[in-house]
């Protein structure tokens, strides 16, 4: 059993940072809250999700748990997803938090750092399936050796691409290199002047970071060398491209919708976007034949992990019931259920014994390899932070206020001092 003081125990720093902020924050937005019985102990969720698959899986997850423990109700609340950081932010100095917490693995670190996930690492050790779990989104989920969360789904970022137009202009392969990616560009250029050869999101907050970084670390780069020749030699590429005509000079305000729009219009050629977008693009586009490769290499393939898990709060009233759902929700089955009905991936190592759905469809098999050159964000509680310096310096390149070197160099100075800190 664990030591619910030791649970409880807050970040008090951090909760002095987190206070300061809310004092200036908008009340927050009022809950609706689905599912729950009177009679019953409630054991409280917080989510965002809003799609049929995925409140499906969690219905499926309720049943299941509440059958295993039937002294207890699971409430789900959902939160809009842009309100989530708030919501948890204001329940870490006033203490009203849910007792599970759906966080992004981009920003469990940050919560973590804030003293409101439970530390699970006795229950995980003891848990027979605890050596199931993806590498990548385990370290989100984990600090110092010990244990803060499940994760549940990951997904990754690739390249759609216009087969029709491809076969006019007589391209007849997929790029695999830096160098074969403008060559094709400059051949659809030729072809279709009028129209862009590829896309990404550049804009100026964390899609802009998450696009950019697979090309970054394709260069073998960390980002402690933010600024190094290795890095750097990404960003020139994605200024090339700009300065060629081969990607819209409008790609620093278009977030991940934007650039999926422009692909469907017909507007670009090629964009880089996730899995998610397969369910949607052919009821958008049926007749549009659409083909998935590998974000191209410099020395290596890379791209990079998003997804989400769950963590217990440290107001969690009985870790042991909190522990019970999250073992049900991170159940080979349920995890396996809940990507598939969600177009991500398992964050475990076990989903193909559930599913052969990302291995038997043609372009979920892309970034089924994807994933497995994916790269966690982070993990660090400042992340967002060091991704507004990434940002910032792809905005001040590709709109030609400063060359890559600079902007890259300045951004390293920023980011190494938030990392050391």
């Amino acid at each position: 059993m664990l030591n619910r003081k030791k649970l409880r125990k807050g970040g008090k720093e951090m909760r002095k940072k987190v206070l300061a902020v809310l004092l200036a924050a908008a009340m927050a937005l009022p809950t609706v809250t689905v599912w729950g019985a009177e009679g019953k102990k409630e054991l409280t969720v917080w989510h965002y999700y809003t799609e049929d698959g995925k409140l499906d899986s969690l219905n499926t997850i309720k049943e299941e748990f509440e059958e295993e423990n039937p002294d207890y109700e699971v409430v789900y609340t959902y939160i809009p997803r842009d309100e989530m950081d708030k919501q948890y932010s204001m329940g870490a100095v006033s203490g009203e938090l849910p007792d599970i917490m759906l966080v992004d693995i981009c920003t469990a670190a940050v919560y973590v750092e804030m003293g409101i996930c439970a530390d699970i690492t006795d229950y995980f050790n003891e848990w027979e399936d605890k050596d199931k779990f993806l590498e990548q989104p385990m370290s989100a989920m984990s600090k110092d050796g010990r244990v803060y969360g499940i994760p549940q789904n990951v997904n990754s970022l690739a390249v759609y691409y216009d087969k029709a137009a491809f076969k006019d202009a007589g391209i007849e392969s997929e790029p695999t290199t830096w160098d074969e990616l403008l060559d094709v560009c400059a051949t659809l250029k030729e072809k279709y002047p009028d129209k862009f050869p590829f896309g990404f999101s550049a804009n100026d907050n964390e899609e802009g970071t998450f696009q950019f970084l697979p090309f970054f670390f394709s260069t073998g780069a960390t980002l402690e060398e933010f600024g190094s020749d290795a890095g750097v030699k990404a960003l020139d590429l994605w200024k090339t491209m700009v300065d060629e005509g081969y990607v819209s000079k409008d790609v620093v305000s278009w977030g991940q919708s934007e650039v999926k729009s422009q692909f469907e219009a017909g507007n670009v050629l090629m964009e880089v976007n996730g899995s998610w977008d397969i369910a949607q693009m052919k009821i958008d586009v049926p007749d549009k034949e659409i083909g998935v490769f590998q974000i191209p290499k410099d020395s290596e393939y890379a791209s990079i992990l998003g997804g989400e898990g769950f963590a217990m709060s440290t107001s969690c009233e009985d870790p042991e019931i909190g522990w019970n759902y999250l073992k049900t929700l991170g159940s080979g089955k349920n995890i396996a259920e809940f990507a598939e009905a969600s177009a991500c991936f398992p964050a475990r190592t076990d989903g193909e014994e559930y599913s052969d759905y990302w291995t038997s469809d043609e372009q979920m098999a892309v970034f089924n390899e994807a994933v497995k050159n994916a790269k966690v964000r982070g993990p660090h509680a400042r992340w967002t932070e060091i991704s507004e310096e990434i940002s910032g310096a792809i905005q001040a390149v590709l709109t030609g206020a400063k060359d890559a070197k600079t902007a890259m160099g300045e951004a390293q100075e920023k980011i190494n001092s938030i990392m050391e800190s």
